[in-house]
């Protein structure tokens, strides 16, 4: 199945392509999406599943089907 991540203001060394559509196997969890994502630090950002927050708890459970939209936005920094 084949689902879009989207990142949102990451910039290398994380994945450089603000879009890629990825090739994942049925029953697929926004986990597994994200480590073939490549992000060094998954757990670190902020995750969408179709435009609903993604808690780092569940995304090893959360399933995705194919055509979900992933996005994923860097850590908040401030000060």
């Amino acid at each position: 199945m084949k689902i879009t991540i989207k990142s949102v203001a990451i910039r290398p060394p994380e994945p450089p392509n603000q879009q890629r559509v990825i090739e994942l196997l049925e029953g697929a969890s926004v986990a597994d999406a994200l480590a073939k994502f490549g992000l060094a630090n998954p757990d670190a950002h902020v995750t969408l599943l179709n435009d609903e927050p993604v808690p780092v708890g569940e995304r090893a459970k959360k399933t995705v089907i194919s055509g979900d939209v992933l996005t994923v936005f860097p850590p908040i920094q401030g000060g």
